[in-house]
C-alpha cells in the first residue's frame, strides 16, 4: 500500500518525472552512499569527482528538458557528461576504489557496485533512447542535426590497452 505522504499524487497535467532524472537520481545517492567506503584519497581522487559529473548530467538534463528552442544544444552536453561520468565510474571499478564497509551502512560495498553500474547502464539506455527520438524528430522535420550527429564520435573502447599500457 502506497503512502501519498511519500509517494504525492501528480496533479492534473502534471507528468511523472522521466527515468533519465530518476535514474541520475538514484546514482547521486548512491555515490554518497559509496563515499565513506573509499579511503580518504580515492574519495579526494575519484568520488569528488564522480559526483560533480553526475550533478552535472542532472543539471544538462534539466536544460535539455525545459528549453526547447536549445534542445540539441544541451542533449549534446548532457551526452557529453553521461560519457564522461561513465568513464569515470569504469576506473573507479578499475581501481575498486569502493571497498571498505562502514560500521552502519546496510549495503556491501559489492551490493553497492553492483546497483550503481545497474543504474548507470539504465541511464545510458535512457539518454540514448531520448538523443535518438529527438534526431529521428529532427530528420522527420527535415532539419539536421549537425553534419556528423548526436554523439558522433563517442565510441566504445572496449578493446583498447589498458591504463598505463601503451596503445599497439
Amino acid at each position: 500500500m502506497e503512502s501519498e505522504y511519500y509517494e504525492p499524487k501528480l496533479l492534473r497535467g502534471e507528468k511523472p518525472q522521466p527515468s533519465i532524472l530518476i535514474d541520475a537520481d538514484c546514482i547521486l545517492e548512491l555515490l554518497l552512499r559509496a563515499d565513506p567506503m573509499m579511503t580518504k584519497t580515492d574519495r579526494r581522487r575519484y568520488g569528488d569527482l564522480a559526483i560533480r559529473q553526475i550533478q552535472t548530467v542532472i543539471e544538462k538534463f534539466y536544460l535539455a528538458h525545459d528549453f526547447e528552442d536549445d534542445r540539441l544544444f544541451h542533449l549534446k552536453e548532457m551526452w557529453s557528461a553521461i560519457t564522461s561520468f561513465i568513464h569515470t565510474i569504469r576506473i573507479i571499478g578499475a581501481v575498486d576504489a569502493i571497498s571498505i564497509q562502514p560500521k552502519f551502512e546496510t549495503m556491501t560495498p559489492h551490493a553497492l557496485k553492483v546497483e550503481l553500474v545497474r543504474r548507470v547502464a539504465s541511464l545510458d539506455e535512457g539518454a540514448t533512447k531520448w538523443k535518438n527520438s529527438v534526431v529521428k524528430a529532427l530528420k522527420k522535420s527535415g532539419a539536421t542535426p549537425t553534419k556528423e550527429g548526436v554523439g558522433a564520435g563517442i565510441q566504445d573502447n572496449k578493446g583498447g590497452p589498458a591504463c598505463g599500457e601503451p596503445a599497439s
